[in-house]
């Protein structure tokens, strides 16, 4: 047999064995939860946000063709025969040589 030298150790890897730590194990705990509490936040706060966006572009469309028919309105405001047919239509005027008849109001 052969003896050892006690200055030279055997080689021999260390095993640290793990103790479980409450502490740490609810310290990841919270983090995770805080984690996923701060998710589902921003994913309310997105989807918050897209009804938002869909409802002002609802609104931007009804608010371009509102747009459109005033602008036509104003094309249509512009020409003579419009306007002599609102000045007919809402003062009562007439035509040099026309006689205007207004039915009898009971």
């Amino acid at each position: 047999m052969t003896k050892m030298n006690p200055t030279i150790k055997e080689s021999r890897p260390k095993t640290r064995k793990r103790r479980f730590r409450p502490l740490s194990a609810l310290v990841v705990l919270f983090a995770f939860f805080v984690l996923l509490s701060s998710a589902y936040q921003l994913y309310e706060l997105r989807k918050e946000v897209n009804q938002s966006v869909a409802q002002l572009n609802q609104e931007k469309e009804n608010l371009l063709q509102q747009q459109k028919l005033l602008e036509e309105e104003i094309l249509r405001l512009n020409t003579p025969s419009y306007i002599e047919q609102l000045a007919r239509e809402q003062l009562g005027l007439v035509r040099k040589g026309e006689i205007r008849i207004a039915p009898k109001m009971e």
